[in-house]
């Protein structure tokens, strides 16, 4: 320990006598290690982290699939897993849903839960005030009851302890508060919620009767029985499956191809982002791996200037043990001191990237500095100090002290050894530069491609708000289509205001999906007819968003609840089911409709499923033939949208002061959330790759300016033989692209095997892009010129004389 205390001492000592050196060192460091740290932050909270409930190890979701798509529970299909099963202590259910909340203040909409009565046991949460729901309150016939939030118990309640067993208005329906939950619990694998209900056998919009006939809208978990497996659950949820099917012939989904799994709660979360937080954290060592090169071929440069003391130390009895001890020392000093300044930048980073990428990752999970963060910190301080310490320690260690004491004349220069080390160090941050730097431009042209996309419609000029009607208030269709009628006539009449309709989704996205028969298809069972999008929109609608109509007619007032049942198709709809054929007049069974619906048009096909997604077969109905309550209101104007805002709402509020207005926003804005994650990505890649290129550039300028200086004298010799300065110049510049020309080459080889992995995140660009794979490193051999050309001019102006003095 004395040793060791003795040369952290010395360590520090000569660390002091250079002080640039020293911070130049740290900062590089501290670039790597908190990179690092940041992105480990926020893996170790998506994916190594335990939820915080009760044994979350043995918590799973279960879920109904096909070969293509998740199909959301039902209630019959969780009645017989909750029944029938021997593999869970409990099984439990929730749904997301809208509810207007009167009475207490200005009316809001507020995010609700509907949860089975066993969801919090299951989770073993208990509320930080009141009791949970009992299983009576969970039955059609059970008292309406919730439970609150912990931050609308506060905002809207000025958290009241005698809150317990007063009523909340919910869509014009008492509820009575029985508690509330704890102000850190989270839920990520589920939507907000501030108000909690046991009455998940109802949703918004939906008749119960119709919530049993197979309507897909829950969402299950289960806590897997002491000893049981994730396989035999999954065995036995095959079996019960089968069951299913065989009980519920005609409900939608009992199609042979579904098939019912459980998997770990968490994957419900993180599934789709494993993948990129594994990209990105490869990224982060790539760009610590630089840092550590870049740092060796420092220590490298500076082992000329301590070749004497080295020598003397040995002369004097140090062993070559003690030397390398004592300069691996110095290195984990470096490397310490670089962590904790990296713990600093790590958490200005993940604060940074936690606000900017807010809506991409997942919501509910804490992301910051703990524990394990800080242990990961000090693991890869101390390899990187090894790492980057190892090789320049070797090399001292092995100086003669007998040759290095004689050869402390001028202008010796280093060994042929070391300078093809720090060659090949530099060579290796020019190959994983250029790997991060082929990764970033994928992306770019990726998200350039994304910018280009047409979606079908005129996104400008188009402002979109969301109104859901209480089912109490408004539980006839006709009341539902009386107020939206009302609303646009109300609506277009505003100045400033072009067109305006209503649709159940908003565009790049569908709400509903139903199964239907074309005319002509094979007459299969429901639950084995093709699953498609389903839109109700008012006439209008496509004049609004500038949709053409490639034949046929829009909807009139005319198609009415009374009149005959009509659709309009998309182009994908025509093409997948009537290729070659003339779709108008034809029909077609939507759902369990007793009577087909006539085709009366031909709409232009547009992006319904994301920007980045191909368009899907798409059935636009008539919004009085298919009413639904939460719609979307539409408006395109002829000045700037969210200057409308406030006139469009007094509307809604004149027409109904207790209806709220939410999710105000353009259709632009919906653009940019589109390629929101796609750009989050870019960023961040970008990001590591701009830092790793601007090491390498270092890399190279050091390399060249260290070998500048043990050459002046060569360089004067030369000069003095006659050699022009050009000669000079193309010398060192030669020297400089050499070594970025193997770097490139060593980096494409490898670029061109692991890029491939980067396809799934890729759009409309081959992960062996042509302009990418060529364009980059022509940017990175200018870069490297210019990097070589500075010590390259410095060399030019050598003089003979001096050089040789």
């Amino acid at each position: 320990m004395q040793a060791l205390l003795a040369n952290l001492r010395f360590g520090a000592r000569m660390l002091g006598k250079s002080p640039g050196f020293t911070l130049a060192t740290i900062f590089t460091l501290a670039l790597g290690i908190g990179a690092n740290t940041a992105i480990f932050t926020v893996t170790s909270a998506l994916l190594l982290r335990p939820f915080r409930y009760h044994e979350p190890q043995q918590l799973v979701s279960v879920s109904a699939r096909d070969k293509t798509n998740d199909r959301s529970g039902t209630l019959l299909r969780y009645e017989l897993v909750r029944d029938l099963n021997q593999s869970f202590q409990s099984v439990a259910v929730w749904t997301n849903d809208d509810l207007n909340l009167t009475g207490s203040g200005q009316p809001v909409q507020v995010p609700i839960a509907r949860v089975s009565p066993s969801f919090l046991p299951t989770l073993g949460i208990q509320p930080q005030l009141g009791r949970i729901f009992a299983e009576d309150e969970g039955r059609p016939e059970g008292k309406p009851v919730v439970m609150l939030s912990d931050s609308m118990w506060h905002s809207r309640f000025r958290g009241d302890r005698n809150i317990i067993d007063q009523t909340v208005t919910l869509d014009s329906t008492p509820y009575t508060i029985i508690g509330v939950l704890p102000a850190k619990v989270q839920f990520p694998f589920m939507g907000p919620a501030d108000i909690w209900t046991p009455r998940y056998f109802e949703f918004s919009l939906m008749t119960p009767q119709r919530l049993r006939l197979g309507v897909g809208y829950l969402s299950m978990m289960a806590r897997l029985r002491p000893g049981t497996t994730l396989a035999q659950a999954n065995a036995e949820l095959g079996v019960l499956n089968q069951h299913y099917r065989e009980q519920n012939s005609t409900a939608p989904d009992a199609d042979p191809a579904i098939v019912m799994t459980a998997e770990p709660l968490r994957d419900l979360v993180v599934g789709n982002l494993r993948g990129k937080v594994l990209m990105l954290s490869a990224a982060v060592i790539v760009v610590l791996l630089i840092a550590c090169a870049n740092v060796a071929s420092l220590l490298l440069s500076r082992a000329l200037a301590r070749k004497r003391e080295i020598a003397v130390r040995t002369a004097l009895g140090a062993s070559r043990g003690m030397v390398i001890r004592q300069l691996l020392t110095e290195s984990m000093l470096l490397a310490l001191v670089a962590g904790v300044l990296g713990v600093g930048l790590s958490w200005a980073a993940t604060r940074a990237l936690v606000a900017w990428g807010a809506g991409q990752l997942p919501q509910g999970i804490p992301i910051g500095v703990d524990v394990r963060v800080l242990f990961f910190t000090l693991i890869i301080s101390i390899l990187a100090g090894v790492l980057f310490g190892t090789a320049p320690a070797m090399q001292l260690a092995r100086l003669d002290p007998n040759a290095s004491l004689r050869d402390e004349g001028r202008g010796i220069s280093t060994g042929h050894t070391r300078a093809q080390m720090k060659n090949l160090l530099v060579v290796g941050q020019v190959a994983l530069s250029l790997l991060l730097l082929v990764g970033a431009g994928l992306l770019l042209r990726s998200f350039v491609q994304l910018l280009r996309v047409d979606p079908g419609f005129d996104a400008q000029n188009v402002l979109t708000m969301n109104v859901s009607l209480p089912t109490v208030k408004y539980a006839k269709p006709e009341q539902q289509i009386a107020f939206f009628d009302e609303i646009l006539r109300r609506v277009s009449a505003l100045p400033g205001v072009r067109n305006a309709a209503t649709s159940a989704a908003l565009p790049l996205a569908w709400i509903r999906i139903t199964p239907v028969l074309p005319e002509g298809q094979p007459d299969l069972p429901l639950p084995q007819r093709p699953f498609l999008d389903i839109e109700a929109i008012s006439p209008q609608w496509f004049q609004t968003m500038r949709v053409p109509l490639r034949s046929g007619r829009d909807f009139t007032a005319a198609d009415n609840a009374q009149a005959p049942k009509v659709a309009v198709v998309n182009e994908a709809f025509a093409r997948r089911f009537w290729p070659d054929q003339n779709p108008l007049g034809k029909h077609i069974i939507v759902g369990r409709w007793p009577t087909p619906a006539e085709v009366i048009g031909v709409a232009s096909d547009i992006k319904n499923n994301g920007l980045d997604q191909d368009t899907q077969a798409q059935l636009y109905l008539s919004f009085p033939q298919l009413p639904w309550g939460n719609m979307n209101l539409l408006v395109r104007t002829a000045v700037p949208p969210q200057s409308l805002a406030a006139a469009v709402r007094a509307q809604i509020a004149t027409l109904d002061p207790e209806q709220p207005v939410t999710k105000i926003q353009t259709v632009e804005d919906l653009m940019d959330s589109s390629r929101a994650k796609p750009h989050f990505t870019m960023m961040l890649v970008g990001a590591f790759s701009c830092t790793a290129l601007a090491l390498a550039v270092i890399g190279i300028y050091g390399v060249l300016s260290y070998s500048v200086a043990q050459r002046r004298q060569e360089f004067g010799i030369r000069l003095a033989l006659g050699a022009e300065r050009a000669d000079i110049l193309r010398l060192v510049v030669r020297q400089g692209l050499s070594l970025a020309t193997a770097g490139i080459a060593l980096g494409l080889i490898v670029a061109l095997f692991l890029t491939r992995m980067m396809s799934s995140l890729l759009y409309k660009i081959n992960a062996r892009d042509l302009v990418t794979f060529v364009f980059t490193p022509l940017v990175f051999l200018c870069i490297a010129l210019l990097a070589s050309y500075l010590p390259a001019r410095r060399a030019t102006k050598v003089h003979p004389l001096e050089a040789l003095k």
